[in-house]
């Protein structure tokens, strides 16, 4: 893909767009499906350019007000609307609820497919494949227009006297996870990660967003959580300073050869892969483990803008083409940098589609990872 450092103080934003990211060998997750009938009709291409003079453009982010995703829309909202043909406002509203699976029902439901309404959705790959209560949506269907690629960190708090992830298995204190919901891929692939290295733990589900999900670290409600590396990373300073928690492993990023490597801004931080091969290198050949891996590789596109199935096409290549305008526009870069101080991986359009039909086609294609990821949503 083509490399673009962004300008300015502090850390470097990179935004890469991708051709595409090969999945083969990541996912053990779906049964053959062909492409050509996950893709909508709106992404095929067209030389037509859609006007939105006059107009709003409401981004319909899946969190609350404050999250990393929010923050994000907010400040690439300006940027969109000088994008996009006829300058239309483009406003911010916030859906939160069910670890996303709110916006994402909304997005394919119940939003017009006149591109007045754009999906800034977190998991929605994970859970539109599973399903479950109140998810009604196959995310191959969505016209994907970009993505923002993501990896997570395990939080701990002080009190369990971890001084290595080894540690995860003889704690202080017994562990208890604060999570947004069992239906959330962050949470259910932290459950996943934390049975197979055979540790015990309490489940605390029903914090309204991440940010809700960190404070009760705080509070005591809870001693591990997960945090999205943009929001740990902007904050590790502040975090270390504190000393109530910081961060014990992290996910990591798939790579080119099928491996997940540490995110070479937290290159201190072993990977959870790392671990479960220390740990327990059976569970490498089990479904959770195929399951782990195909959630953690949908992080590929795990911050997703998205159109609802049948937008004309017209209106979809003109979003889709400003999308990628507005996050390679150099300007962006500075403000992203200079506010979150992160590396930004986006992934356009027309490989977003791709991967997700990749992921979809390959969980179907093992139906004891759908029933183990299923059990996962119900289990409390």
């Amino acid at each position: 893909g083509r490399l673009q450092q962004g300008l300015g103080g502090g850390s470097v934003a990179m935004f890469r767009t991708r051709v595409c990211v090969p999945l083969s060998g990541v996912l053990v997750l779906l049964s053959a499906v062909t492409l050509a009938d996950c893709r909508p009709a709106s992404a095929q291409s067209s030389v037509e350019r859609a006007s939105f003079e006059g107009q709003t453009i409401r981004i319909a982010v899946g969190t609350t007000a404050g999250a990393a995703t929010d923050v994000l829309a907010r400040q690439l909202a300006p940027f969109i609307s000088r994008h996009l043909p006829g300058k239309p406002i483009v406003a911010v509203e916030n859906r939160p609820g069910a670890g996303g699976a709110v916006a994402g029902g909304y997005i394919y439901n119940l939003a017009k497919p006149d591109g007045q309404v754009v999906g800034f959705l977190t998991g929605a790959v994970t859970q539109g494949l599973i399903g479950g209560e109140n998810i009604r949506f196959d995310p191959a269907k969505f016209g994907w227009i970009g993505a923002i690629s993501s990896t997570q960190v395990l939080l701990a708090h002080k009190g369990l006297e971890l001084s290595h992830f080894r540690d995860l298995l003889k704690p202080a204190k017994p562990l208890v996870m604060s999570s947004i919901g069992n239906n959330s891929s962050p949470d259910m692939a932290n459950r996943l990660f934390l049975d197979m290295i055979g540790a015990k733990y309490q489940f605390v589900s029903g914090y309204p967003g991440q940010p809700e999900a960190i404070l009760a670290l705080g509070r005591g409600e809870a001693n591990i959580t997960n945090a999205g590396h943009t929001v740990y990373l902007s904050r590790r300073a502040s975090i270390r300073a504190e000393g109530i928690y910081d961060a014990v492993l992290q996910r990591g990023e798939y790579a080119a050869d099928g491996t997940f490597q540490r995110n070479k801004q937290m290159d201190d931080i072993p990977t959870t892969f790392e671990a479960i091969a220390e740990l327990n290198p059976l569970a490498m050949r089990s479904v959770d483990f195929a399951a782990y891996r195909g959630i953690v590789g949908a992080f590929t596109v795990h911050f997703g803008f998205v159109l609802p199935p049948g937008t004309p096409p017209a209106i979809f290549s003109t979003i889709r083409k400003a999308w990628s305008d507005a996050l390679n526009d150099s300007e962006v870069r500075k403000v992203v940098t200079a506010s979150l101080k992160i590396d930004i991986d986006f992934v356009d359009g027309e490989a977003s589609q791709r991967i997700v039909e990749k992921i979809r086609a390959d969980y179907y294609s093992d139906a004891r990872i759908a029933s183990r990821l299923n059990q996962l949503m119900t289990t409390k």
